[in-house]
């Protein structure tokens, strides 16, 4: 299946990009969706990052759909 992918910040810079779309397994977990993406795109490797699925962060136990919204976060402060 097909993941279209949000990049946000310092993320967005060192990928060149600010949306890309990887293929994944059927039911791939936010962990295989990372293993995949860092052998895909060299940049994101030694960056942290979150994973939000539909606007929230998830684990990275959560099973991805076709239909969801995933971004890659990087860190942030609040105040």
């Amino acid at each position: 299946m097909d993941i279209a992918i949000k990049y946000f910040g310092q993320l967005a810079e060192a990928m060149g990009k600010e949306v890309s779309t990887v293929t994944v397994v059927d039911h791939c977990s936010v962990q295989e969706l990372k293993s995949t993406l860092l052998s895909i795109y060299p940049a994101l490797e030694g960056k942290e990052f979150k994973v939000a699925v539909n606007k929230a962060i998830v684990t990275d136990k959560a099973i991805l759909l076709p239909t969801d919204e995933v971004a890659l976060l990087p860190p942030f402060a609040g105040g």
